[in-house]
């Protein structure tokens, strides 16, 4: 068995993290092309990115226990082998029924993904040395994110859409390079002890932290930029802007946060402070909204989103690690993910519900404020951060 470096880890790690939620960057960015290519509307291509996260919020509980069974290792290559097969699924797509199955399969490595990794992480490295690591995977998705953002729309005009999807295999390859000669360190428990060991509470209270935060995160990322064209009569460019400054925001605050929170502040109290820093921004947009403030608050309140709600799962993933027996590191994180997902999914369909009714984005943004209210409640219900088994 090879050993990991620290940086190899979080390399492998984050192509890992990249890999799996790329399929929905995918939909966003490049909306146009497939609308144009296969004659859809808007909501058709919003399907695409609700179908991946569902399944992912379905699926990733079973992922957390087989992830338990088979190994960090084993989970981790069958992440990244099954994400080299959804975005090739996707890039060589012949109509949008077949995109929609291919959307469906991303889930897998979507709700895959974060179990497989923590517990690559625990079996690599000692608790209180996992901040750092477990940050920059983390950051995996804002990476590819930018980086998805930068260069597929680069790609699809100097080539085309399908042939820039198939140049970002690169991530899964590059990870599953990563992991050659790699077994796990650790044996797994029995079934029988593995099927009837109960998840900690502070695991089940992390997750309840994370649906709220989800839906609340969902609403205040998936329409900032609408919001500001709008309602604040900002450029197209200018509003799209705004996601560039919570991508890098965001990729700061999921590296720094939970070295912090592990080394000094705790999880619990780092947990409560990013709630509170994203409730601001949910208040800012309101006050905007009423025209009380002027619209540059929008600046400050996308730096509080990135480097508030949006690198909570920095911090989340962190705490299960702690929180959980070694050889139930994945099925407390598939739970834990279940409810963020299922957050994510459901939080920009009732923004928009909102926003259509009313007539005004006050009423949503308020509702943001209350659920990140209610997360920095029972963040005190969630401990400082020192293993509990």
């Amino acid at each position: 068995m090879r050993s990991f470096s620290r940086a190899g880890l979080g390399a492998v790690t984050a192509a890992t993290m990249a890999t799996a939620t790329f399929p929905i960057i995918v939909a966003s960015v490049l909306a146009a092309e497939l609308i144009d290519r296969f004659g859809i509307g808007r909501s058709q291509v919003g399907l695409l990115v609700t179908a991946t996260a569902l399944v992912g919020a379905l699926a990733s509980p079973l992922f957390g226990r087989i992830t338990d069974r088979i190994g960090a290792v084993a989970a981790t290559r069958n992440v990244l082998a099954s994400g080299i097969v959804t975005l090739t699924a996707f890039a060589l797509a012949p109509s949008y029924g077949f995109l929609v199955v291919a959307a469906i399969a991303t889930g897998i490595p979507n709700g895959w993904s974060n179990p497989a990794t923590n517990s690559l992480i625990v079996d690599n490295v000692p608790a209180g040395s996992r901040g750092i690591v477990t940050g920059v995977k983390q950051s995996g998705v804002q990476f590819g994110t930018f980086l998805g953002g930068m260069l597929l729309p680069v790609f699809a005009t100097l080539w085309d859409w399908r042939v820039a999807l198939l140049i970002f295999l690169m991530m899964p390859v590059a990870g599953l390079v990563g992991m050659m000669g790699r077994t796990n360190p650790i044996e797994h428990e029995t079934q029988a002890e593995w099927a009837y060991t109960t998840i900690p509470m502070e695991v089940k209270w992390v997750a309840v932290y994370g649906t709220l935060s989800g839906l609340a995160t969902s609403a205040l990322f998936g329409f900032l930029p609408l919001f500001a064209e709008e309602n604040q009569l900002w450029s197209a460019q200018a509003a799209g802007s705004l996601v560039a400054v919570v991508g890098l925001s965001g990729i700061a605050a999921r590296i720094l946060w939970p070295a912090a929170s592990e080394r000094r502040i705790g999880h619990g109290r780092t947990l409560r402070i990013l709630a509170v820093m994203s409730m601001v921004t949910a208040g800012l947009l309101a006050l905007a909204a009423r025209g009380v403030l002027e619209s540059w608050v929008l600046i400050p309140a996308s730096v509080l989103l990135g480097g508030g709600a949006i690198a909570w799962n920095a911090v989340g993933m962190l705490a299960v690690m702690d929180f959980s027996p070694p050889k139930m590191v994945g099925k407390g994180t598939g739970v834990v993910l279940a409810g963020f997902l299922l957050g994510l999914a459901f939080g920009a369909p009732l923004m928009g519900l909102s926003v259509d009714s009313l007539g005004t984005y006050v009423p949503g943004w308020l509702a943001s404020a209350g659920l990140l209210g209610a997360c920095a409640v029972i963040a005190g219900r969630i401990p400082s951060g020192r293993s509990l088994r």
